[in-house]
């Protein structure tokens, strides 16, 4: 588990109710009562090194072991969970970019916006039980809609 006090966990939900959980490696959106899947508790921390005005967070998955990166393939951004501690990329270590998302308010609903892809947003998949993606999406929708859910 992430140490550090300004640590926060939370349970991330779209616009369905359905929760970000991990399995086999990916970052899947599903509903606990019919897809049997338990929801990840998802530390965040800030991005220190970027303008606090865009909100730049790092999302860590099992306790901050594992972070969410977007990375660049011939298809285009995609998302993907490396093995590289959020405290480590709060504390300034590893090139910290890819590992960071500007935190958008609309309203309750949040968009998280690629820092190192602008314009490409963290969206759910159409199917249940699929990795979620980066989408390039100017106008907010359910599918790039997401609600968070303070954990313990």
């Amino acid at each position: 588990m992430c140490s550090l006090p300004m640590a926060r966990y939370y349970i991330i939900k779209d616009a369905h109710q359905k929760v970000l959980y991990t399995r086999n490696g990916q970052l899947l959106v599903g509903d606990p009562d019919s897809d049997n899947c338990s929801p990840e508790k998802i530390c965040i921390l800030p991005n220190r090194g970027l303008d606090r005005s865009k909100v730049p967070i790092f999302l860590g998955i099992q306790g901050g072991s594992c972070c969410l990166a977007c990375v660049e393939t011939r298809e285009g951004p995609s998302l993907r969970l490396e093995d590289v501690s959020i405290e480590d990329l709060y504390k300034g270590g590893e090139q910290t970019t890819r590992f960071t998302f500007f935190q958008r308010s609309l309203g309750s609903a949040f968009r998280l916006e690629a820092a190192a892809c602008p314009g490409w947003f963290l969206c759910g998949p159409d199917e249940p039980q699929q990795p979620v993606q980066l989408t390039k999406d100017s106008e907010p929708s359910t599918r790039t809609e997401f609600y968070f859910e303070q954990s313990r």
